[in-house]
């Protein structure tokens, strides 16, 4: 029979494993960010904070709201498909499907405040999920970019006013919830473990703010701030076996975007419009993609595991978009992007990332009398989005100073003269002694946008 400290030391083994395999389980993201919110702004490569017009203003710029004439109703589907490797293996993109819908409408006021203020309404909805957190081994390699930031659904109410002919301003809210709470298990009167669990769901609310200018006829301005959005994840153990109390603390921090600056201008002509944004990005702030454990065990004291302090970098994209106008428009796009994960990644971690380049093509075709008079368009959109390539090499630790796990890996096992198996480096990370990374990653969609 296994000795009373045994058993609670596997006790607490079990638990320390099945709350990362929580956080670690399949769950479902937006592409918003990545790919661009409905075909018009996908193919001119995400570009939108001056143009922005219908309902995707409320991401890319709220005030655009306001530039909105009637009443709309938009829906849509995109998809995208990977080219992502990872030494020659190719990366798949976990829900990659989804839906656009959106709305926007003045409100029914008269007088001087006639079609003064809009508001909208933008969706981007999965088939199956509402939101997933995909917490990673420090080791593991994969594409924080893409893997959890497509995953989840976007819901974004927002409002604008237009102040004078040529000003407007506009806010919108960025929604989705987290979970936080706690599970306390113990012994019962039949010595089994029993359990209770007790879990919330706060909601989670982030800011999109914009102001738009038009100090010409042809000539429009935007300016855009984004509040950090993150969907946190809390979960709190407390377990009693054989009378000793064992404490488990989860933490996790998924669907991660950063406070961002966009700023924009377009010329827009009787027969063209073209447009240029620069976007930053404050991604020095990412808390990182891994799961945080912190535990208290029996003969053992506070337990914290050690997760490695990744140097994020801020980062800036450039786009730049033309397009035609008329009921058979043509438009395309092409963006810039740097890369906030690391180029030089010499210790533990794996994470595969490179500055990103987004070509983006589409047409547009506009029916005036579609449905029932009203005015029916249609826009498709095809995108590339190519992932510079980068090698990762790593570095084993000499045994000087202290050891820095993000810098370099330690020989996991002792050399002894003995045994020639020891002899050497003997590494498990799955990114030694190096590896190779890029791709592309290739998407489209339709949406209709109706008049009513």
């Amino acid at each position: 029979m296994m000795p009373p400290v045994g058993r609670r030391r596997l006790t607490a083994a079990v638990f320390i494993v099945g709350g990362v395999l929580l956080f670690s389980a399949p769950a479902a993201a937006s592409p918003v960010e990545v790919f661009g919110f409905g075909s018009r702004y996908a193919a001119r490569a995400g570009a939108g904070t001056a143009l922005a017009d219908d309902f995707a203003a409320v991401y890319y710029n709220p005030a655009g709201l306001a530039l909105a004439t009637g009443k709309h109703v938009t829906f849509g589907v995109q998809g995208a498909v990977s080219n992502l490797s990872v030494d020659e293996r190719r990366i798949s993109l976990s829900d990659s499907f989804g839906f656009v819908a959106g709305l926007t409408a003045p409100l029914p006021l008269g007088g001087a405040m006639t079609e003064r203020i809009h508001i909208g309404l933008g969706m981007y909805l999965l088939p199956k999920t509402i939101a997933q957190v995909r917490a990673h081994f420090p080791d593991e390699p994969f594409y924080p970019w893409y893997d959890n930031r497509l995953q989840r659904i976007v819901i974004l109410p927002g409002a604008a006013v237009r102040l004078t002919d040529t000003v407007r301003v506009g806010a919108a809210v960025n929604f989705l919830a987290g979970v936080e709470g706690g599970v306390r298990a113990s012994e019962g009167s039949t010595r089994a473990l029993e359990a209770r669990v007790d879990e919330r769901i706060p909601s989670v609310l982030r800011l999109n703010a914009g102001l738009s200018w038009s100090p010409t006829e042809s000539v429009r301005l935007g300016l855009a701030y984004r509040e950090r959005f993150e969907v946190p994840f809390a979960t709190a153990s407390q377990t009693e076996v054989a009378g000793e109390p064992i404490d488990l603390d989860l933490r996790a921090s998924g669907q991660f975007t950063p406070n961002q600056v966009a700023g924009g201008v377009a010329w827009i002509g009787s027969q063209v419009a073209a447009t240029a944004d620069l976007t930053w990005a404050n991604w020095s702030e990412y808390p990182g993609p891994f799961v945080q454990v912190r535990s208290e065990l029996p003969l053992v004291g506070p337990l914290a595991a050690q997760v490695p302090a990744v140097p994020y970098q801020d980062t800036v994209a450039i786009r730049v978009a033309l397009e035609s106008r008329g009921r058979l428009a043509v438009r395309g796009g092409y963006g810039f992007e740097t890369s906030p994960i690391p180029a030089e990644q010499t210790g533990v971690t794996n994470l595969l990332d490179g500055p990103k380049h987004t070509v983006g093509a589409g047409l547009a075709v506009r029916f005036p009398d579609a449905i029932g008079g009203k005015e029916l368009r249609i826009d498709l959109h095809l995108q590339a989005q190519i992932v510079a390539g980068r090698t990762l090499t790593k570095t084993i630790w000499n045994g000087d100073g202290d050891y820095n796990s993000f810098s370099s890996l330690r020989d996991e096992v002792t050399d002894n003269p003995t045994d020639p198996a020891t002899q050497g480096a003997q590494i498990s990370n799955p990114g030694y002694p190096g590896l190779e990374s890029g791709g592309e990653v290739y998407s489209g969609g339709l949406t209709m946008e109706v008049a009513l």
